[in-house]
């Protein structure tokens, strides 16, 4: 009923204006892929056949899905990093995961530890993260604070020039494809094809990753260079994982994308290049835009030379 009401409020000048747009770039698109996309753009499932200017009404109602969607989104990454993460998941060989595992530690509420606890903890030579610095007596002799940050994706990509090359390049190549969603969360960026995620960009360390929803066996004695993730809980839906460190290996990443939108029967439509370059921003910018947080762990003291 709201969608009626919605739709209603939009004059029939302007959905007659967008209808002309979009049967424009429908028939470059069809023209382009040698066949009528009449029924395959990203926009049909949302077509009523029979209705008057039937695509710009079922691109209004993709419109409004996307902003559901959108609210959706956010409500289940909050819930998700409002979890104490698995054992599984603080694996440091997954360093995507380890920021996410990271944050989770250093906002939790120790303040019911007792003081012996926390010895205990320091003598083992591991980290003691604290939330509340008030809460402690003295730091253990040998121990110091020190100050460490948890950057998101986006900062990482703010900070690392010559991956934005890169970036760009597959970014494209993705959006090029019919239907295709984007979706910036904190520590990677997801694409989504009808509700399903298909693709995620994150950083393993320095280097940027793709994460793709292929089959790792299907490519197992392939020449393509990957790692198979099926094992990590957060990656079971994109379990294919192509390093991007190199030209073979950005050329290699767009011939398994193009697999993945073969498999699933998604159109090349094309779209206008896009320069998703981000100028350069030191830690103190991106300190203030939230991009990155400074948190304080307490850990070993570093000894210069022996101890005479």
């Amino acid at each position: 009923m709201e969608r009626k009401k919605d739709l209603s409020a939009i004059s029939q000048a302007e959905f007659a204006q967008q209808q002309t747009i979009l049967d424009i770039d429908k028939w470059l698109a069809s023209e382009k892929a040698k066949r009528d996309l009449c029924g395959s753009m990203r926009w049909c499932k949302y077509c009523v056949r029979g209705e008057t200017y039937p695509c710009a009404k079922a691109q209004f109602r993709e419109k409004m899905e996307d902003a559901l969607d959108e609210i959706v989104d956010e409500i289940i990454e909050k819930e998700r990093q409002s979890k104490q993460p698995s054992a599984q998941e603080t694996d440091q060989t997954d360093r995507i995961l380890k920021e996410e595992v990271d944050e989770e530690v250093a906002l939790a509420d120790i303040s019911e530890e007792d003081e012996s606890s926390r010895r205990a903890k320091a003598e083992q030579g591991g980290e003691a993260v604290l939330r509340d610095e008030g809460n402690r007596k003295e730091i253990p002799q040998g121990y110091e604070y020190v100050t460490r940050y948890r950057r998101s994706f986006r900062s990482r990509l703010i900070q690392s020039g010559a991956v934005q090359d890169t970036y760009t390049e597959l970014k494209n190549a993705i959006m090029a494809y019919a239907g295709i969603k984007v979706r910036a969360c904190k520590n990677y960026e997801s694409y989504r094809l009808g509700g399903e995620r298909i693709a995620k960009f994150a950083f393993a360390g320095k280097t940027l990753v793709l994460y793709m929803a292929l089959e790792p066996l299907e490519f197992e004695n392939s020449v393509y260079r990957f790692e198979d993730m099926s094992d990590k809980r957060t990656h079971r839906d994109t379990p294919l994982r192509i390093k991007l460190g190199s030209r073979r290996s950005v050329r290699q990443a767009k011939e398994l994308l193009s697999i993945l939108f073969r498999k699933k029967d998604t159109a090349e439509v094309g779209c206008v290049y896009t320069d998703y370059h981000i100028p350069y921003r030191s830690d103190e910018e991106l300190i203030a835009e939230g991009l990155i947080q400074p948190y304080r762990v307490l850990q070993k003291k570093k000894v210069v030379g022996k101890e005479k």
